[in-house]
């Protein structure tokens, strides 16, 4: 099974957050089977986005920025330019969502005939609800 990773999993991973280790095992558990990690080319972007949040809150401190980064860029993760711009808007439609950020991590599961793993309880539980191939970590 070919996985996609949305960005959420990423940045736990990078920052030490209380449900990094459920996250590491199932990325470990993916890479010993031999499955591809992949995620749209927002990822990094949306990492960059949710440090920055991470920083002005007070929940990072800036000067452990660097070594978050690297971690994120060292994730073996295969990165796919946005294609499908028009089924990335209908699914995002279809979520009740006003960006397009989750519909493209779904729409590129689609394409891959992956199945995506996010953090996200409501987009996991709208997806699925919708059809598309959509997993919680817990």
């Amino acid at each position: 099974m070919t996985i996609v990773v949305e960005a959420n999993l990423v940045v736990v991973l990078a920052t030490g957050d209380p449900r990094a280790g459920t996250v590491e095992r199932h990325l470990q558990a993916w890479l010993d089977a031999g499955e591809e990690l992949h995620a749209p080319v927002l990822l990094p972007y949306e990492a960059a986005n949710a440090l920055t949040r991470l920083v002005v809150a007070g929940r990072l401190a800036a000067n452990d920025l660097p070594e978050a980064w690297a971690l994120v860029e060292r994730m073996p993760i295969q990165l796919h330019p946005l294609a499908a711009v028009p089924q990335v808007v209908v699914a995002a439609l279809r979520l009740n969502r006003q960006s397009a950020y989750d519909a493209a991590y779904l729409v590129l599961a689609q394409h891959l005939d992956a199945h995506l793993w996010t953090l996200d309880g409501p987009l996991a539980r709208n997806a699925a609800g919708l059809g598309f191939p959509v997993h919680l970590v817990r």
